[in-house]
């Protein structure tokens, strides 16, 4: 292991629930009449929140399934994909089959490198992170708490609601009995600030990682985030305030001029993507190349 630190690329701006959204709660109190599912709140506020943990996980999630669609063709730069054919070990049920999902997590199949070596050259784990069974690799993304905008704050004081009771009836296929259930749902339009950091530790790698990144957001904008996404919850948007390039005489001296700015105005994600090398051309000036 040789870790290096060339910067931090740090991407901020606000998640706006485009649908109604629910990322769940424990429920303390069952009452009559109440809310089933509540959505999970910050402790000290009584807000609605977005966990970092939940929006890594899907942004992984959605990215897994990508990279398993396109083995072949990602062999030859992730030399680590060579190892795997497409699929689930969940047939065998047994971890570290040869197929790209790997690893058991409760009922479900994720992929996860086994070691530090095969972390570094998978694009899933050099990204994310991978805790394997030999070794770890550092996830390179740290994934904030996303809370709500000072304006949404604001319309909260003033008697505005951030929720909703959505009221849902399963019905049984064979007597036709009803099955009510309370959701609370963050309302639509609820805007939250996100802000996602990138460690550059290779020169080789940044770019890579970064347009991984952004894809996974672009996938998440068409998929939805929490609960009950195929029945219409949890559909959002991102919209950047800025992204920068901290270098590491920036934390060493507080320079502002050590801070690289990329513009991207309100470009949307695939906009980024589309105008990447034009868009970030003064980070890879900065950065050159190893």
């Amino acid at each position: 292991m040789n870790r290096k630190f060339y910067g931090k690329i740090i991407i901020k701006g606000r998640i706006k629930a485009v649908t109604g959204l629910h990322i769940g709660s424990q429920k303390d109190i069952s009452e009559i009449g109440g809310i089933d599912n509540p959505v999970i709140k910050d402790p000290h506020t009584g807000l609605p929140y977005l966990p970092g943990s939940s929006l890594k996980g899907r942004l992984r999630a959605l990215f897994e399934v990508l990279v398993n669609s396109r083995l072949n063709e990602l062999r030859e730069r992730y030399p680590t994909l060579s190892k795997y054919s497409p699929g689930s070990c969940r047939p065998d049920n047994r971890e570290n089959c040869g197929k790209f999902f790997n690893k058991k997590i409760n009922r479900g199949w994720i992929h996860v490198c086994p070691d530090y070596n095969s972390a570094l050259n998978c694009p899933v784990c050099r990204l994310f992170g991978a805790s394997g069974n030999e070794s770890n690799f550092p996830s390179r993304v740290i994934v904030r708490d996303a809370f709500l905008t000072e304006e949404w704050v604001e319309r909260w004081k003033s008697g505005e609601e951030l929720t909703e009771a959505k009221i849902e009836v399963g019905i049984d296929r064979v007597t036709s009995q009803a099955n009510p259930r309370t959701n609370e749902r963050v309302v639509a339009g609820t805007e939250f600030e996100f802000e996602i950091i990138y460690n550059v530790e290779r020169l080789d790698h940044w770019e890579d990682d970064v347009r991984n990144l952004l894809t996974a957001m672009a996938l998440l904008e068409d998929s939805y985030l929490g609960g009950s996404g195929s029945r219409g919850y949890g559909k959002v948007e991102f919209e950047f305030d800025h992204i920068e390039l901290r270098t590491p005489e920036y934390y060493r001296t507080g320079d502002d001029e050590e801070k690289i700015t990329v513009e991207v105005g309100e470009k949307p994600v695939s906009e980024v993507l589309k105008e990447f090398d034009g868009l970030f051309s003064g980070v890879k000036s900065r950065l050159g190349a190893e």
